[in-house]
C-alpha cells in the first residue's frame, strides 16, 4: 500500500492540502510594457542569458537577482517578485532555490543562473538559451538536469541509514512519520536488515500540511532530525512509536516542511519520482517501485549492492551558472 501525494501535496495560498495527485499552478501577473497585463503561470518565470559568475554556486538573493534581469531582458516584469516580505531559500540541491511569498507559498523554483524556473506542474520552462518565448524542457534538457540534480543533492544535510556494509548505495528515500505504508515499509527493512547490504538517504516529511493538522508531526521530525544519532532515533521510532527528548535546534517547524516539499518538487519536475508516500529514487535518478509482500531476500535482491544502478555522469550545464546564448541561435 502506498500513500498518494495528493494527501500532502500543497495549495497555492499557503501551501494547504489540495485533493489532487498534482501540483496546481501558481498563477502570478506578468506585465508587458505598454500596460498590457495578462495571467501567466509561475512556471514562466521568463529566462534569459545571464553574465557569468565567479562562482558555480553562489546564493539565493543573486539567483534571485539573475531571474529578475532576465525577466527585464525579455520585457516582462514579475511583480510578485518585487513584493514585501520575498524570501529566498537554497534547496536540498546544490545550485537550486525556492522563492517564496510571505505567506509561504512558493512563487517559483530557480537555478543559480535564472535560467530554469517553474514548479513541478507543468514543469521547468527555459528562456534566453533560445530565442523567443519560455520554452518546456525538452525531454534531452530534462535528462540532463535530472543527472546534476542527483549530483548535487546535499546528501550531507539527509539521514543516512545503512544496513550491512552498505553495499555502496546512495538510494534517496522521501517517508513521512504518519504514514502506515512507511511504518509496513519500514516493518519490512527490519526483518531484512540481517541480510541486506544497502544505504538508504532520508527525507522525512508528514503527510499533513502544518496548517492541517501537521506540526506536531512535524516536530517528530525535528526531534528525529536534530538528535545525536538521527538514524538510529529514526529506526527506534517505528519501532516504539517514540520520538527522543526536544534538544537545542536550529531547524524550525516550518523550514523542516519547506525541505521536504521544495526538494520533492524538484524531483517531480525532473521526472524522477512518481506522486506517492514512501518514494525510492535511484542513482541514476529513477524511482524504484516498491516490493508487494517483501521478504528479506525480495529487500536485498531490490536495494543490495548488485542493483546499484550506474549514476549518470552530469553535464555541468544547468545548475553552473549558464553563458549567454549567442543572439539568434538557439541551445
Amino acid at each position: 500500500m502506498i500513500f498518494p501525494y495528493r494527501y500532502f501535496v500543497r495549495s497555492i495560498k499557503r501551501g494547504n492540502q489540495v485533493k489532487s495527485h498534482v501540483h496546481r499552478a501558481a498563477i502570478a501577473s506578468f506585465k508587458v510594457p505598454g500596460g498590457t497585463t495578462r495571467p501567466s503561470i509561475a512556471a514562466l518565470l521568463g529566462l534569459a542569458a545571464v553574465m557569468a559568475s565567479t562562482s558555480a554556486f553562489a546564493d539565493g538573493n543573486s539567483a534571485k537577482a539573475k531571474l529578475q534581469a532576465n525577466l527585464r531582458r525579455a520585457g516582462m516584469t514579475a511583480p510578485d517578485l518585487n513584493a514585501p516580505g520575498i524570501t529566498v531559500l537554497p534547496a536540498l540541491v546544490k545550485g537550486m532555490y525556492g522563492i517564496y511569498a510571505a505567506d509561504g507559498t512558493v512563487l517559483t523554483v530557480t537555478n543559480e543562473a535564472g535560467t530554469i524556473t517553474g514548479k513541478s506542474k507543468p514543469g521547468y520552462h527555459t528562456v534566453g538559451l533560445q530565442p523567443g518565448k519560455p520554452r518546456l524542457m525538452t525531454p534531452s534538457q530534462l535528462d540532463e538536469l535530472r543527472a546534476e540534480v542527483m549530483a548535487n543533492i546535499d546528501y550531507d544535510k539527509l539521514i543516512k541509514i545503512t544496513y550491512g556494509n552498505g553495499g555502496g548505495r546512495k538510494i534517496l528515500m522521501f517517508s513521512a512519520v504518519d504514514c502506515p505504508a512507511c511504518n509496513q515499509f519500514e516493518k519490512g527493512l527490519q526483518k531484512a536488515a540481517a541480510v541486506m547490504n544497502t544505504t538508504f538517504y532520508l527525507v522525512p516529511g508528514t503527510l499533513r500540511d502544518s496548517a492541517d493538522g501537521g506540526l506536531p508531526f512535524l516536530e517528530k521530525v525535528i526531534r528525529i532530525k536534530c538528535d545525536g544519532d538521527p538514524s538510529k532515533a529514526w529506526q527506534s521510532y517505528w519501532a516504539t512509536r517514540s520520538v527522543p527528548p526536544a534538544r537545542a535546534c536550529a531547524l524550525t517547524p516550518q523550514r523542516a516542511e519547506q525541505d521536504f516539499n521544495l526538494l520533492y518538487g524538484i524531483m517531480l519536475a525532473v521526472k524522477s519520482i512518481k506522486p506517492v508516500i514512501p518514494m525510492l529514487v535511484s542513482e541514476d535518478g529513477k524511482w524504484l517501485p516498491l516490493i508487494a509482500g517483501m521478504t528479506p531476500a525480495k529487500a536485498e535482491a531490490a536495494f543490495g549492492a548488485e542493483r546499484k544502478a550506474p549514476a549518470i555522469q552530469p553535464t555541468t550545464q544547468w545548475l553552473a551558472v549558464a553563458q549567454p546564448a549567442p543572439s539568434g541561435k538557439a541551445r
